[in-house]
């Protein structure tokens, strides 16, 4: 007998909050070659300590999350 399908809400929003970090990763990262290329180094300093500050954390919580969300997906079955 088959098992019921159950959505997987907690996987799918990991996936999706990973999609936007990186598009944010992304367009920080155009962002602060197009500040150099202008030689606008204030600019580039706000951009390198935001990306110092904000996402290094949000990284190391989007890793907490997707690792929860595996344990509790495999744990299910």
């Amino acid at each position: 007998m088959r098992r019921p399908h159950h959505p997987k809400h907690l996987l799918v929003l990991t996936f999706r909050l990973i999609k936007y970090f990186l598009l944010g990763l992304v367009g920080c990262t155009i962002a602060y070659v197009i500040a150099l290329v202008f030689d606008l180094p204030l600019v580039s300093v706000v951009i390198v300590v935001f990306l110092e500050q904000v996402l290094a954390r949000s990284l190391v919580v989007l890793g907490c999350l997707w690792a929860i969300a595996v344990i509790s997906e495999s744990t299910r079955y």
